[in-house]
This record gives structure tokens, sequence and C-alpha cells, in this order.
């Protein structure tokens, strides 16, 4: 259902499920978020809820200040919202106008809005203003409190009212045609009645309404099939589709019935596509004259505004006979899905309809199939010596299906827009392919993606550029092979490049060539990735059709990838900084831009674990400290308990020293085996005794600040370990003497052995004499034992708690990185 400017229903017609709504030049873009506070529109319902004469909806603040809503109108369109509203600072009697607010994402054609003011017909309703506030673009028109031609048409009209109305359609049809406008949609609904003594009728609702640069194009089919021309089903748009819409008109007010009231969509389409619509029940000659003209199915030999003049004028235009399968002789023409076609034209328009099903039917099965020799016999019966050339050049070659089915309609109808696989190809439809090849889960995207291979790999654009409407494909086509070596140039280039992580050769695939090309392209180098889907090559494909549009888009692309690379990365920096405005490399940068955002989101995870591990260190390093402290005491009694051994032996050898060298005796020395050991008088045992226990002190200070300051640490770090090597390396001497005695046993034998003994012997003889000689000063020498051993001991537990304290240092180097104490180290 579309927009009904000031009418009061939607009247006959199809219900809104049998109906069709194109893109056409009011178009659905994407999809644009509502403002905060505001609720976005759902449908095209009508919206029930509010209070009577409130509206729902909000007028643009470039409205608001001049209008003042006075009721929602409820014939809302799929695309559009209507307002009833009045001057805002006007008496309650003032004028009233009707605003249509077009929905977020819908664009009506500003080419429409700039022809429509310059109309001088009292038949075309007149647009007052036209803007664009609040993200919406809007419109305001006169109010018609009338409603629209729906509201007349309650059964059979007289032929005279008929005629009245067919003719202020007629004027109002050809003024927007001289305009360049075909307003595509065209219906009773669409009328609005602006006076009734006398009638007086203006067409509205532009919202599918199109400016032609030219008299045939292609888009979308129309939304109201009950009045739509046979040819909008294959999108072709000409203002011979409105005079059609117009016949369909003059038809239901003369019969007082709307057309395919009851059917389905399906079977509307189908009778459109395959049977002509007849004037048969039309009672009054002169109206069945008219619909009959309006009513042609070749757009070519329907009747325009000429025709309608004339016929207003009381002539009587000739009218283009009908072929139909009905009308056609049994067994003649060429039979294809049901129907037997004559017409060149019309096989031309069926096989494009059906181009997935005629393809393999004609040439799937090559020369053995029976539709191509049905095919080629019927060829050989047209008057047309050109068909030689078709059959001998195109249609008996090797060529695909596709290709061939191509070259066919081509030389049926050269008239029709370009097709191919059941597609419109111009330079408009082009850059859509890409957008289509990118989204994999839209219906179209194998289509398009096959669309591409065979456009570039089967050279088809130049064909396609013999349609009428396609003279601009053979230029596209060479500029497309031009971009496409560049950019494999470049990409080859790219992906060269030393500073290049592995990830970015998939993402700048050579486009265009097969694999089996891939090699020879690349000069015996390794082929580069392939371009599948080919979205590479179809972006290529836009921008040789589309080069400005398509530079735009690429470089607002290429802005959002910077944008989209949070942190540095050296090679995607280097590439985008140096692409400046050319579309390639602003291409490359947005085809590499993945890479970029994937290894920034890589080194945030590689720091996020580090982060992570470093914190677990950390706490399983506190958790150690606390049990480390936590044994500080008893550390400190083993520390203690441990030198009390050392108190024994050195009072032990104090009594000793004091027994063969302290005085106190009447002998003042001693001799045995010849050496003479003299005591000395000044040395007591309670002298030795207290240098005894001050030595202890020393030794038990030391161990126990030491204990305190490792804790739980202390027994590994604690003399124990240095006592098991001096045990262990004596155990060795000893065992290494013993040998060494074996050894020389059996090598000399008893004069061995003793030569050994008495070499070990004579030293320990010259140590003893040595000693008595000494005997003098051993207990001065005890003495500075005393006193250098707890020193030594001292020094050396001051080096331990050195040594233990850096390897504990978190800033200790790499040295200690593996140890175990050290967090972040290996455990």
């Amino acid at each position: 259902m579309t927009d009904d400017v000031g009418g009061t229903g939607n009247g006959g017609g199809l219900p809104p499920r049998e109906t069709r709504r194109d893109a056409g030049v009011t178009r659905r873009d994407q999809w644009v978020p509502a403002p905060r506070g505001e609720t976005p529109p759902t449908g095209g319902t009508r919206r029930e809820g509010g209070p009577p004469g409130e509206s729902l909806l909000r007028l643009p603040a470039a409205l608001a200040e001049r209008y003042t809503a006075v009721a929602e109108l409820p014939v809302q369109g799929a695309e559009s919202d209507l307002l009833l509203v009045r001057e805002a600072h006007a008496p309650g009697d003032s004028a009233e106008y009707v605003v249509k607010i077009f929905r977020r994402g819908y664009r009506a054609d500003r080419e429409v809005w700039a022809k429509l003011p310059a109309l001088d017909s009292p038949n075309v309703l007149r647009i007052l203003e036209t803007g664009h506030a609040d993200g919406r673009d809007y419109e305001v028109t006169a109010y018609a409190p009338d409603g629209n031609l729906r509201g007349l048409m309650e059964g059979a009209r007289p032929p005279a009212e008929a005629a009245e109305i067919a003719a202020q359609l007629a004027a109002g049809l050809s003024a927007l045609h001289r305009a360049g406008i075909v307003h595509r949609d065209l219906k009773p609904e669409n009328v609005l009645v602006l006076g009734t003594a006398p009638l007086r009728l203006a067409i509205a609702d532009f919202g599918l309404s199109k400016v032609l640069d030219q008299s045939v194009v292609f888009a979308s089919s129309s939304r109201t099939l009950a009045y739509a021309a046979p040819e909008s089903l294959s999108g072709q748009v000409s203002p011979a589709r409105d005079w059609w819409s117009l016949g369909m008109i003059v038809r239901e007010l003369a019969t007082g019935r709307a057309p395919f009231l009851g059917l389905s969509e399906t079977v509307v389409v189908d009778h459109l596509a395959t049977r002509p619509v007849t004037a048969d029940d039309v009672a009054d000659p002169r109206l069945r004259l008219l619909c009959r003209g309006l009513l042609a199915r070749d757009p070519r030999r329907r009747w325009t505004g000429a025709q309608v003049t004339e016929w207003l004028d009381g002539g009587s235009p000739p009218v283009a006979e009908e072929t139909s399968a009905a009308s056609a002789p049994p067994g003649t023409g060429l039979p294809f899905r049901g129907r037997r076609y004559s017409d060149r034209a019309e096989l031309a328009r069926a096989l494009v309809d059906e181009w997935e099903h005629a393809a393999p039917y004609f040439f799937g099965r090559g020369e053995s199939g029976e539709a191509w020799r049905a095919l080629r016999d019927w060829l050989a019966g047209l008057p047309d010596d050109g068909r030689i050339d078709l059959v001998d050049g195109h249609l008996a070659t090797r060529l695909p299906p596709d290709v061939k089915l191509l070259h066919l309609v081509r030389w049926l109808d050269p008239g029709l827009p370009p097709h191919f696989l059941g597609r419109r190809v111009t330079a408009d439809d082009l850059p859509a392919l890409a957008a289509l090849a990118t989204d994999h889960r839209h219906p179209d995207h194998r289509t398009a993606c096959l669309l591409g291979r065979e456009l570039w790999e089967q050279d088809l654009l130049p064909v396609l550029a013999g349609f009428e409407g396609g003279g601009d494909l053979a230029r596209i086509d060479g500029q497309w092979r031009a971009h496409v070596a560049a950019w494999n140039d470049l990409a080859r280039w790219l992906r060269a490049q030393d500073a290049a992580p592995p990830g970015l050769a998939p993402r700048l695939p050579d486009a265009g060539t097969r694999r089996d090309e891939a090699v020879r392209v690349a000069g015996g180098r390794p082929p580069g990735p392939s371009d599948d889907p080919p979205v590479v090559l179809l972006t290529l494909l836009a921008l040789a059709a589309r080069p400005a549009e398509t530079h735009r888009l690429l470089a607002e692309a290429a802005a959002h990838a910077r944008e989209a690379v949070s942190e540095p990365v050296p090679w995607f920096d280097w590439l985008a900084d140096g692409a400046g405005d050319d579309p390639l490399r602003l291409f490359a940068v947005t085809r590499a831009v993945p890479e970029a955002v994937l290894e920034t989101e890589n080194r945030a995870r590689r720091q996020d674990a580090d982060r992570r591990r470093d914190e677990a260190l950390r706490a399983r390093w506190a958790e150690r400290e606390r049990e480390r402290l936590a044994g500080r005491g008893a550390a400190m009694v083993r520390a203690a308990l441990w030198t009390v051994p050392l108190l024994v032996f050195w009072l032990l050898g104090g009594a000793v020293v004091n027994a063969l060298f302290g005085g106190g005796g009447e002998d003042r020395g001693t001799s045995s085996v010849g050496v003479h050991v003299q005591r000395s008088s000044w040395l007591s045992f309670g002298l030795l005794a207290v240098l005894s226990v001050l030595a202890w002190a020393v030794h038990c200070g030391a161990e126990v600040l030491l204990a305190r300051a490792q804790g739980k640490d202390y027994l590994p770090y604690g003399p124990w370990s240095s006592i098991a090597k001096a045990l262990g390396a004596s155990g060795r001497g000893l065992s290494k003497a013993s040998r060494t005695m074996s050894g020389a046993a059996q090598r000399g034998g008893r004069r061995g052995c003793g030569m050994t003994l008495l070499a070990v012997t004579v030293p320990l003889l010259i140590l003893l004499l040595l000693f008595g000689a000494l005997s003098s000063i051993a207990g001065v020498l005890w003495v500075l034992v005393l006193v250098a051993v707890p020193a030594a001991h001292a020094a050396a537990a001051g080096l331990r708690l050195h040594r233990w304290r850096e390897s504990r240092a978190p800033a200790a180097g790499p040295a200690h990185r593996h140890d175990p104490t050290y967090p972040g180290g290996a455990a």
C-alpha cells in the first residue's frame, strides 16, 4: 500500500500481501537508528491507541515551528507517514495541508523534486514545499478533503464520466512525461479529487517516480501489480508503463470491476507474463477502443498521449493486434514453457524472464538436444540472413549455454536492455554486484559471483553493449581490465614486502585470473591467492562503472579502516600513509585492515596473558613470603642450636691447649720422642673458656641474624649444605688415598708399598717436629684461631645473606630469571 495523499482509505485493489514494492528512486538505504527518545516507525499500518485527533507522529523541527499537527491520516504507506496540519498561528478554520514524512532510510528523488515545481498542469498535484530535517525527507501539499479517485469508482461509471477522467489523467501524464518523469505507480488511490462540481483530478504520490534520461530504463517492478504493465515484471521503466496503468483504470471505470480482484500475486504475474488483458467486457465501443490501445502488451505499439488525444477528438487510432498462445495457429511457433512463440521480441522477453530454465533447455545437451533442433528450425524460418552468423558464430560453438543464450536474446531483440543470467546489466547495476558478492547470506550472492566471473572470463560486456542502453559497457570493460592489471601488480608488490605479515597475502588476492592462468601471469612464480568470492574483481568493476562514487566510498572505507586500528601497526601505518588518493591503494587499505585489527587484538591478548601470569606469580610470591616469614622463629631456634657444638668444640680445644701448653705446673716443659713441649705461664683455662664463649657468641649471633632475615628459607641456605659438601670431599679424599695405596702394592709388591708408606710417614714426622718447634707459641696460635674463625664465620654469613638477597631482587638480571625464588622465573 502506498501513500494516498488526502485520501480516506485504501479502497479496492489488491491486499498488502498481493502488492510489490521496488527499490526505485524512493529507495531503502542502510538502516539509520532513530534519535534518542524517538520511536522508529515499524511498518505501514495505521497507528492506534491515541486520543482522537492527536497524532502519534512528531513533525520535524523545521516544520514544527510553522505548523500544528491536526491528525494522523489513516492511509500510511510503506515508506512514509501522512500528517494533517495547519499553520501554527492561524485561526481554526484556516487552510489545511498534508505533510508527507518519509521514514528513516527512505529518500525522495531530488531530480523529481526539482522538476515537479516547474510543471504547469492542473492535473498534477503541486508540492508546496520539500526538504530534509531531523534525518527525514518531507513534502508539504494541499489537503484534498474529497479523497481520491477510489471513492468515485463504486460500480460502472457512465461513458462520458469515464472519458472525462481519462482526459484529465492523460493530460497529467503528458505533462509528467514532457518533464522526463515516469510515475510508475499510477492507480486510483494516487489520483486526488480536488473538486466534484466540476470534477477536478490531480495525479499525486511521486514516491516511486523516476527521472529518465532515455526513453527506456530498467528498474525494479511496480509495487501495485493490479495496474502494472507486463514489462514492469522484468524491471523495464518507460512512459508506456504509465499509459498501461491508465488503461487499467479506464477499464475498471467502464466495467465496475477491479482488475484481478481476488487473485493471488502468483496468478496475476502469470497472467501478465503470458496473456493479454482483453477489453471484450467493456460495453461502450469507444471506451473499448481506448482500453485496447492502452492495454497493448508490446510497449512499443501501445498508445501514448498522441493517440489518446486523437481518440478524445473523436478519432480511431490503429490498435496493435495481440498475438497469444490462444490465437496462434496450432503447431506454429517455437514451443517453450507451455507456450509457442512466433514474435521475436516476445520470445526474447520470455527467455530473459526464464533464463535459468532457458539456457539448459535449449543448449544444455548440445547438438543432440531436441529443443536445440527445434530452435534451429524455428530460426531457419525467419526472414533474416543474420541468423547464419548467429548459429555458426555463437550457437553452434563450444560457448557455455548462458553465453549462447545471451547472443540469442541480443539477436532476437537488441532493443531490450542488457540482461545476463536473468539480471539486468547496465552501468547503474554493476556497482551493486560487489555488495552482493560480499554478503554470503543474500539470496543473490551466488548469482552475483557467477555473473562477475562470466562477464570477465567470457568478455561479455562488449556483447552486452549491443543492447539498447548498454553503450557505456564497452568503455567500462576496457577500464575494468586496466584496473585489474594495475591491482594485480600492486597486490604482488605488497605481498612481496618483507614487513608484510603472512596473513596479509590472502587478503590481497589476484583478481580476474583463473588458477590455470595464475602461474603464467605470475611469470612462473607461485600463483597468488585466489579471489573467491570475486569481491576484488567486482569492486574494480564498480570503480570502472562509477569511478567518482566508488572512489569516494573507498576513501570513506579507508578512513574508517584507519580508525578501527586503535594501536600502531607499522606495516599497516606504512600502507595507509602511502595510499594518498589512489583508489587502488585505498582499496588495499580496506582489504588489509582485518589483518591489522587481528594483530592488535593478538597483541592485546598477549599483554593480557602476561599481565595475568605476572599477577599469578606475584600472588604465589606473596604466599611464599608469608610462609617464609611465618617460619622465622623456628629458623632462629635452629640457628642457635646448631652453633652449640661449636661452643663445645671451642671449650674442649681450650682444655687441650691448656693441658698441653698452659701454666700452673712445677715442670716448665716436657719431652716426648725427643720433642720438648714448652708451657706458657700466662695461658690459663679460664681465659681460654672466656674466649671460647665469645667466639661462640659471634657464631650464634651471625647465624641467628641470618635466620631472622631468611625465615623459612634459612635451612636450604644454612651451613648444613656446606658441612655435607665438606664431608663428601673428605670421604672422596680418603677413598682416593686408599686406591693409591692399593695401586702401589699391586705395582711394586712389599717394597713398593713400603716406599709409599715411607713417603707418607716422613711428612708427618716433619709436621710433628714443626709442632714441637712451635709449641712455645701454641697458645698464641689458639687464641688467634678463636678470633679468626668466628670473624670468618661472620663474614661468610654476611656473604650468604647478600647472595640470598641478590637472588630475590625484583630487578635482578637475566642470570636469576630461572631462579625458583624469583617471581617470574622458572618454578
